[in-house]
């Protein structure tokens, strides 16, 4: 049978209080009047330890009857409630002076049971010490159990201290009473304490429980109205937080749900190109040490066999050569620029001048793929740049305007100042490239044109590469299509030159 909370919490504090009174009422029945017994025992040591320094040297029946040490010895009888007796080693006794609660006067026989003897000890009885004792007798003129305490003193005196054994029993059972009704009493109270409290808890559990279901359900119209300032009061405020975050979270989830195909589909594609990056870059390897291989053993066996012809196989193995070198230091440059591997040294240069100095360095390719050029610069443009990286970009606008040129083979290139910035831009006669790949043509790996062999371009990394130096200067950039062909463009801040 399924309990509610509310059940089991009258439950176990009823039990606890119930289990609390018995171990209580057992603990008290068992061991209180052994408790008590030996409170009483330590009583008696320490009246026998005062007895003995009041008694001193004092051991004659005449030493004995000084009133203030007579005073004294009735106060220590007064003060345990019970009852003292000294005498001589012989027997006699020495105090009390007089008959008291019917014991003998001065003279009569001390009341020793077993100091002498062993056949006359008692079976209740236990050692204190070598000269001391406990016992415990029914005393022969009241007829009640007692609880005796003896000693043989150094001065030769003996006494003997005793208080009835009856007030420890009486105490032990009435304190056993007295338990017992606080016991039921305590059980009562608990019960109806449990009552009344288990429903001002169990009720905000319950407004917690019916509005977490809600939740589960996604409804998160329910708010809870505890106000209290203990632990269920923070959890109804958590809850809270909690119902209006996952309103937000859901919200928001659904409403990018669409994004995230979208970033799934992104993502689909984009490890097809890297795999297809690998399948272009093995080609790429592949090739060229196909053929330095291949050129190297020609040369190696003798096939050239004049001089024109080990040129030739030599030239092919250098050409090979820097067609992998270029594809590596392609690599590792997109390595570190995508890693942040490299550090923007800029500096104050002539964008101008840094141009034209590329220009010459591609003019004898210009010239064989019979390129017709066409330049549009201002003079003396300065900007902040890191010189080597932008020649780096610029020389891969080239090349890539280079690959794609059409069978106009017409090339501009431009340089302006606009406001704070310098403007460059290339443009060649090409076909224009789709709007859905306008994008694209930026992420590492991508080719427009898979299918091109390794005569018609580089392996498809230099726009990247553009893309995270640009990006490094903190540069606009982007690619246009234009009636006369495709423009690639970037602007850089520029600055007076001093």
């Amino acid at each position: 049978m399924k309990l509610s909370i509310r059940i089991r919490l009258i439950l176990y504090m009823t039990v606890s209080s119930v289990l609390f009174a018995i171990l209580l009422f057992g603990f008290n029945q068992f061991f209180a009047e052994k408790y008590y017994l030996y409170n009483k025992k330590h009583t008696l040591i320490e009246t026998s330890q005062k007895l003995t320094e009041l008694i001193g040297e004092r051991n004659t029946q005449e030493e004995l009857q000084d009133t203030q040490l007579l005073y004294q010895i009735k106060t220590l009888e007064k003060s345990i409630g019970g009852t003292i007796i000294i005498g001589a080693g012989n027997g006699e006794i020495y105090y009390p002076s007089e008959t008291e609660h019917g014991l003998p006067v001065v003279g009569g026989k001390f009341p020793f049971d077993f100091m002498d003897g062993i056949n006359k000890r008692p079976k209740e009885w236990e050692r204190y010490s070598e000269n001391a004792y406990f016992l415990v007798r029914t005393d022969p003129h009241y007829e009640i159990e007692t609880l005796r305490f003896q000693v043989q003193m150094e001065n030769g005196l003996k006494h003997l201290i005793w208080v009835p054994m009856e007030g420890i029993a009486e105490t032990a059972a009435l304190s056993n009473r007295v338990t017992a009704v606080l016991g039921l009493i305590t059980i009562l109270l608990t019960g109806a304490c449990a009552l009344i409290f288990s429903r001002r808890f169990t009720k905000p559990i319950t407004e917690i429980n019916k509005t977490a279901r809600q939740m589960a359900d996604l409804d998160f119209s329910q708010t809870l109205a505890i106000s209290s300032s203990d632990e269920l009061g923070e959890l109804s405020y958590s809850i809270n937080r909690l119902s209006y975050s996952l309103n937000q979270a859901i919200t928001e989830l659904n409403e990018r749900n669409r994004q995230l195909e979208h970033d799934i589909l992104y993502e689909r594609s984009l490890d097809k190109m890297r795999k297809e990056f690998v399948s272009n870059v093995s080609h790429e390897l592949k090739t060229p040490i196909f053929l330095i291989q291949g050129y190297a053993e020609g040369l190696k066996t003798n096939v050239a066999t004049s001089n024109e012809r080990k040129e030739f196989y030599c030239n092919v193995i250098m050409e090979e050569s820097d067609k992998m070198n270029r594809l590596v230091r392609d690599l590792l440059d997109l390595s570190q620029l995508e890693a942040g591997f490299f550090t923007i040294q800029k500096e104050q240069i002539n964008a101008t001048f840094l141009v034209d100095s590329i220009i010459e360095k591609y003019q004898k390719r210009l010239k064989d793929l019979g390129v017709h050029l066409t330049k549009k610069m201002e003079e003396n443009i300065f900007i902040e740049a890191d010189a080597m990286r932008l020649e780096q970009v610029i020389a891969n606008f080239l090349n890539n305007a280079l690959t794609h040129l059409d069978e106009k083979k017409e090339l501009r290139i431009t340089l302006k100042k606009s406001g704070q910035r310098a403007c460059f831009g290339i443009i060649n006669s090409g076909r224009p490239i789709p709007e859905e790949e306008m994008e694209k043509i930026w992420t590492s790996f991508y080719k427009i044109d898979p299918a091109r062999t390794r005569e018609d371009g580089g392996s498809g990394l230099g726009l990247s590469i553009v893309k995270s130096i640009l990006d490094a200067h903190d540069s606009k950039y982007g690619v246009n299509n234009r009636e006369d062909g495709v423009e690639f463009w970037f602007e850089m801040s520029r600055k007076e030159s001093d």
